[in-house]
Parts: structure tokens; C-alpha cells; sequence
């Protein structure tokens, strides 16, 4: 609400003169949590409130957003961090992205069976994600991290009418597997909003990690040895064992062998400026974070402040840079193990100037074909091969939140689960 504004006067007001913000700017003194749902924003302020920094806070949000958006993401998911370490004084990138099972073939791989399924099914990431940032840059315990989820996830909450529109769009799906369709469809019938939403089995999980890491500490283990503890019992031990059973038993091929061989990749950030603003992102394979950048470069020679926050000037030339970046990202951005990516090129002011021709402020443009960034592999894009998938995907499976502490740390954070609910059999007991 405006501040001039008296309660007085908006009790004599009629409700169509009322001023309403969905997402109102709010100022903090001590530190901010800003998430895609009230639950996994509460997570990750008790955890600053508690004394500990955003990195604590991103683990308490991230084992919290599983419960708040369970159709976008979760511990079995997989996501990128861009994290500004303080005292460092350094941008870092943590990868969360775990890897297809080895035994999956190319001839099973289909639009349909990648999309939901037992192929559809990698690595979870985040989990080890979480963990690993934890580890290295949290001060706080699993047990204290987690315990806000672990309580949502047993007691339960009433649900939001969006999440239960995506239960009752995916209910398909859910109902495939007896594990979801207990928590998601009891009865037989998708939760309703105001209905209480619990996952036991997520709960008992998260306890499992909790007591690997106690266990741990019995033994006199330090800190960093006790939440490995955790990361093993995940990626190694009975929860990995119970993860190569269900897949079995469902036509599967992903094996424990396969979340062993799991490791959270640390690397070095994207960079490029903006109007003397140093931009950071995640470099591939987030193609997302990658295009962002690009699409900075794009528009840094328009006037985007004199075309108004939100108005249809901004909007069109920001939907023109995504379609020039997009061209390029589609043809040049993929797995950096199997492609040689020309990411200095992509990146390069000079060859963003050049691109950026292709921003016609009057009127929309067509996708346009891949350029020509230095460094790009000598197999460059012929003529009229088009970068762009025909169908877009409109379901929500991708969330993100961001938290910034009193000590000055910073980290933003994006998980997904690639397809609404992900594959719908993901909740490990």
C-alpha cells in the first residue's frame, strides 16, 4: 500500500479504488528472501532470522520449495546457483544437474518418454546441490536446515489454487504411480485448494539425511564429514538402493551406480557488463542463464529507460532480443562435455552489436537464422536450419528464488524439474 495512504481512507474507499500489488517492493535492512511461494520465503527467513547466512537460508528454501511448488521443482530435481561469496569477494556457479542413466538409449529417447516416464527420469541434482553449498559456505546443521520442510511435510498446509489446477492438469501422470497419486490424488481425486497438501514420505527422507548427519557427529565426525555422511547415504547408500528397486520394478534402467557417480560441479560464472553493471549467470549447460546475458548485450544499445518499466516499447524489444539470442543459444548451447561452445563469441559486444540490427523497434520480426560468433564450430548453421523448437512448452516446471544476508552474500537460485511434476514418481521414503 502507498504510504500516504491512512487506514481510514481505505475502509471508506470502494474496493475498485483500492490499490493492489501481487508482487509489492519491499526493503530490508538485514536481509531479504524472495521466493515463488510464502512457505519456502518463511523457510529461509527463519534461517537468517536464526543467525545464519543466505547460503543456510538457500538449503531451508530449496528442501521447502519442493512442498510449495512440487510441479517445478524439488531435492530430486535438478538447477544452478550463481552465489557471491562475501568474503571471498567472488562470483562461483554450482551446477545441480545430474546426468541421464548410463544405460538409456538413444532409441528410447522421444519427446513423449523424456517428458514423463521412467525415461524421463535423471540424477536428482538438487539434493547434492544443496548439500555441497551447505557444506562449503552454510554455518548451520541438515538437522536445522531442514527442519522447517520436515514439519510442513508431515503436519501438511492448505494448498493454493494454482497448485491445484497443476494436480488436476497433471493428474494423468500422478495417477501412474501409487507413490504420487497417495500424496497428490487421495481417494483417488486431485487435492482441492484450502485442502491440506502432506508428504510423509518426503518427510521421511529428509529425516534419513538429518540422521546420517547426527549419526555422523556421534562418531565425532567434523561438520563437513557429517553432511558428506548425508550426501552418501543419498547418492550411495539405502535411499540410492530404494531409487535402482523402483526403477527396476517400473521398466527403468537408472541404477545406483548411476547417483554414485553424481558430483555438484563447481565452475566459474558467465560475465558480461550492462551499463556498468557487472551480469553474472551459470554457463551451459543452463542455456537460460547464457541467453540472459546475450540478451543484456542485445538491447544495452536501446534506450530501455526512456521506453518506462513494463510498457509495450520495453516488452517488445525485450521479446525481440530473446528471439535474436534464442537462435544462436539453440544452434551453438548444449552439453560442453560432447560440444564445442563459442561462448567468447556469443558473449562479445562487438558480435551482439552486430546481431542486435536485427531489432526492428517498429514492428515483430521473424526468428531469425543463427549468426556467425567467433569461435563457433566449423559445422556452423546452413542456411534455413532453424533453431527453434515448433511447439513451446506452457507448463510450469521451473521456479527460482534469491536471498541476499546482513554480511553481504548473495545467491540466486534455479531449479526445475524439466516437465510439469517431472517424471511423477519422484518421492523416496
Amino acid at each position: 500500500w502507498s504510504s500516504d495512504v491512512c487506514s481510514s481512507d481505505l475502509a471508506e474507499a470502494p474496493a475498485s479504488d483500492r490499490t493492489f500489488y501481487t508482487r509489492p517492493a519491499v526493503a530490508a535492512l538485514n536481509g531479504v528472501v524472495t521466493t515463488g511461494h510464502p512457505i519456502a520465503s518463511s523457510a529461509g527467513l527463519q534461517m537468517l532470522l536464526k543467525g545464519g547466512n543466505a547460503f543456510d537460508a538457500a538449503v531451508a528454501v530449496g528442501a521447502m520449495a519442493g512442498l510449495g511448488e512440487p510441479e517445478m521443482n524439488g531435492i530430486g530435481g535438478n538447477g544452478f546457483m550463481t552465489i557471491y561469496d562475501k568474503k571471498a569477494g567472488k562470483v562461483q556457479s554450482l551446477s545441480m544437474a545430474g546426468a541421464a542413466p548410463m544405460a538409456l538409449k538413444p532409441k528410447e529417447m522421444t519427446p513423449e518418454t523424456l517428458n514423463a516416464g521412467m525415461n524421463a527420469g535423471i540424477v536428482p541434482g538438487n539434493l547434492g546441490g544443496y548439500l555441497s553449498l551447505l557444506d562449503r559456505l552454510g554455518t548451520m546443521s541438515i538437522a536445522e536446515v531442514f527442519a522447517p520442510a520436515i514439519e510442513y511435510a508431515e503436519k501438511g498446509y492448505p494448498i493454493d489454487p494454482m497448485l491445484a489446477q497443476s494436480i488436476d492438469r497433471g493428474k494423468a501422470n500422478l495417477a501412474k504411480y501409487p507413490t504420487t497419486a497417495k500424496i497428490f490424488l487421495p481417494n483417488g481425486q486431485p487435492i482441492k485448494a484450502g485442502e491440506l497438501y502432506r508428504n510423509p514420505d518426503y518427510a521421511a527422507t529428509l529425516r534419513k539425511l538429518v540422521d546420517a548427519e547426527k549419526q555422523a557427529l556421534a562418531k565425532k565426525a567434523t561438520r563437513s564429514q557429517a553432511i558428506q555422511a548425508a550426501f552418501d547415504r543419498f547418492y550411495k547408500g539405502d535411499i540410492a538402493q530404494e531409487f535402482e528397486r523402483f526403477f527396476k520394478a517400473n521398466g527403468g534402467v537408472m541404477t545406483a551406480a548411476d547417483l554414485a557417480a553424481y558430483q555438484p560441479q563447481w565452475t566459474e560464472p558467465l560475465h558480461t557488463t550492462y551499463r556498468g553493471y557487472e551480469v553474472y549467470s551459470n554457463p551451459a549447460t543452463s542455456r537460460g542463464g547464457f541467453e540472459v546475458l546475450m540478451q543484456a548485450n542485445l538491447v544495452e544499445r536501446l534506450n530501455m529507460a526512456s521506453f518506462g518499466s513494463g510498457s509495450p516499447q520495453a516488452e517488445h524489444a525485450m521479446i525481440e532480443a530473446i528471439k535474436v539470442a534464442k537462435a544462436d543459444i539453440y544452434k551453438y548451447v548444449a552439453d560442453p562435455k560432447f560440444t564445442v561452445i563459442p561462448t567468447a563469441g556469443l558473449l562479445s559486444k562487438p558480435y551482439a552489436a552486430s546481431r542486435s540490427v536485427l531489432i526492428d523497434m517498429n514492428k515483430a520480426g521473424a526468428y531469425p537464422e543463427p549468426g556467425a560468433p567467433e569461435g563457433r564450430p566449423s559445422t556452423a548453421a546452413p542456411k534455413g536450419d532453424k533453431a527453434f523448437p515448433e511447439r513451446y512448452d506452457v507448463e510450469q516446471h521451473t521456479t527460482s528464488f534469491s536471498i541476499v544476508d546482513k554480511f553481504g552474500n548473495a545467491v540466486g537460485v534455479t531449479p526445475t524439474l524439466g516437465g510439469l511434476f517431472g517424471r511423477s514418481e519422484e518421492h523416496t521414503s
